[in-house]
């Protein structure tokens, strides 16, 4: 013979306040993630809600996960940087950026120069390049000479590509902050490799130019350097351009 449960006052009670605490729990606020704790390194006011895709051009904003993923990446480096205001152009919608970081030094005890402005996963790839490349390559030269700076042109403005020959040339990966423009390395004995084009000499100036440009590619989806096009001839340019693939440009 099938049995009923028989509630009792007691339990009757139980069940009516779980019921009710359930019902409370359902109308909270969703979570949400809490930033990384970035004192002593990141300055300026926290990361804005992500804007409409319409304020950085074809480029999608990060969302609020990927952003603070990014920024705990940054603290662990050491970068310093100060978050700006969204940047946009009047004069061309297709230009723009989020949230701009404005970075003084990339990791501890190297300053970028130009101090460029730059898209957080923009940042963070340098900053890798930077520790896990540029730095052992350069205790390899005579002397170990420390990397104590990395000579910067510009992150972060509105243009289109230069030195295609295209009539009609695509908008730059600097019109998105995904791109950054490296002129030369600089050393705690003084001494500078300036990014040039070279002939094959043998030179230790040569072959940490090389290397530099060689493991960029591990890390940026475009490198293009003296000998891509006479536009490149004395800088390197880094960038994070999307293609199909997973494809990479490294000239």
């Amino acid at each position: 013979m099938r049995t009923r449960a028989v509630l009792t006052p007691a339990l009757t009670l139980a069940v009516m306040a779980w019921a009710a605490g359930a019902a409370a729990q359902d109308e909270r606020p969703p979570l949400r993630p809490t930033p990384p704790d970035t004192t002593g390194q990141m300055q300026g006011p926290p990361a804005p809600p992500s804007p409409s895709a319409a304020l950085v051009g074809v480029d999608a904003p990060e969302d609020d996960q990927d952003f603070a993923a990014c920024r705990l990446a940054l603290s662990l480096l050491g970068t310093s940087y100060t978050l700006l205001p969204p940047q946009s152009d009047a004069d061309d919608p297709d230009c723009g950026m989020a949230r701009p970081l404005q970075v003084r030094q990339i990791i501890p005890g190297v300053p970028l120069s130009g101090e460029p402005v730059m898209r957080c996963d923009t940042v963070r790839a340098l900053g890798f390049w930077t520790r896990d490349f540029l730095r052992p390559a350069a205790a390899l030269l005579d002397d170990a000479p420390r990397l104590s700076g990395i000579q910067t042109g510009p992150g972060y403005t509105c243009r289109a590509r230069i030195g295609t020959g295209a009539d009609q040339p695509k908008q730059s990966e600097h019109a998105y902050g995904s791109a950054i423009d490296i002129a030369g390395f600089e050393f705690d004995d003084g001494s500078v490799i300036a990014v040039e084009p070279r002939t094959d000499s043998g030179s230790q100036e040569e072959s940490f130019q090389r290397a530099a440009r060689g493991t960029a590619c591990l890390l940026f989806t475009t490198v293009l350097g003296p000998g891509a096009n006479a536009a490149h001839d004395n800088h390197l340019h880094l960038d994070l351009a999307s293609r199909n693939g997973g494809w990479r440009l490294c000239e």
